[in-house]
């Protein structure tokens, strides 16, 4: 079983060189025919939508259909699929960034409650 990086989620994602993408879909490729889907931890999840956003001007619906097509696809293994469709949901009809509602699950799974400066995010996740 192997994990992707950043780049390599990212070119999967944005096919925007051809020699690292094929690189990448043979790797999905081999991993799938071993039955071994690729893992994606939150914290490179977190890092593609910011890379999407901010260097390929994603906009949060285009962001938040290439997350769910992430979560739908049997080709990758995420650290909590479960909580990351609810960080969708938060992300879908709320006004904060993914990686804020990413980070607010992941002490909220660990019975924590997370401090931060931002008021808008406080007052929306109460």
């Amino acid at each position: 079983m192997i994990a992707f990086d950043t780049n390599h989620l990212v070119r999967h994602i944005v096919q925007d060189n051809p020699a690292q993408c094929r690189t990448v879909a043979a790797m999905l490729e081999r991993e799938a025919g071993h039955d071994n889907p690729v893992r994606i931890h939150d914290l490179v999840l977190m890092e593609t939508a910011w890379v999407l956003e901010s260097v390929y001007g994603f906009d949060r619906k285009a962001l938040g259909h290439v997350l769910e097509e992430l979560l739908e696809d049997s080709a990758f293994g995420f650290d909590d699929s479960d909580r990351l469709r609810l960080v969708l949901k938060r992300f879908r009809i709320g006004k904060a960034d993914f990686s804020d509602y990413l980070i607010h699950s992941v002490a909220e799974s660990e019975g924590l409650k997370l401090e931060t400066f931002d008021k808008r995010l406080r007052k929306e996740l109460g």
